[in-house]
């Protein structure tokens, strides 16, 4: 009866997540803590909301989302080759940093398979490096749970999106 009660949470979330595909211009994949899909939409040259949604597989295995306000801070490096007197520069590197939350859904281990829920506030940040449509990036946050009591936490990931309308 509880993993049908968890069953039932999970998928009443997916629309809301979904829905972020619709609204953002990008779609992918990350690979961490959660392992699932992610999502963004860039709607500012410094500014985006990101979601993550999967499953969580360090330690008891459960369900994660999370949301985040981004900052992003767009660079292009450019250096100078000594020995044969060209410049050189990298564009689309864009590091970022984020505020946002996060929900966690996990089943305790039998007997009592009791459904728990961790709720927190996220604060860190990562980089994203565009090639073409594609971005590759690598982030982490630390979480304080507030919601079943105070816990800390680290979340985060390497992964891969696609931008349909283009990167920045």
């Amino acid at each position: 009866m509880k993993r049908t009660a968890l069953t039932i949470i999970v998928l009443s979330l997916l629309p809301l997540l979904l829905t972020a595909q619709n609204s953002g211009p990008s779609i992918g994949i990350i690979l961490g803590s959660p392992t699932g899909f992610t999502f963004k939409y860039v709607f500012a040259p410094t500014k985006a909301i990101a979601i993550n949604a999967g499953w969580g597989l360090v330690g008891d295995v459960h369900f994660s989302a999370s949301c985040d306000y981004q900052f992003l801070f767009p660079q292009t490096m450019r250096w100078t080759d000594e020995f044969e007197g060209s410049s050189h520069e990298l564009k689309g590197l864009t590091p970022y940093l984020g505020v946002g939350g996060r929900l966690s859904i996990e089943e305790e281990p039998k007997p009592s398979n009791d459904i728990k829920l961790h709720a927190g506030v996220r604060l860190g940040g990562g980089i994203e490096y565009a090639i073409n449509r594609f971005g590759v990036f690598l982030e982490i946050y630390p979480v304080v749970d507030i919601i079943p009591g105070t816990e800390f936490d680290i979340m985060g990931g390497l992964g891969f999106r696609f931008y349909f309308g283009g990167h920045r």
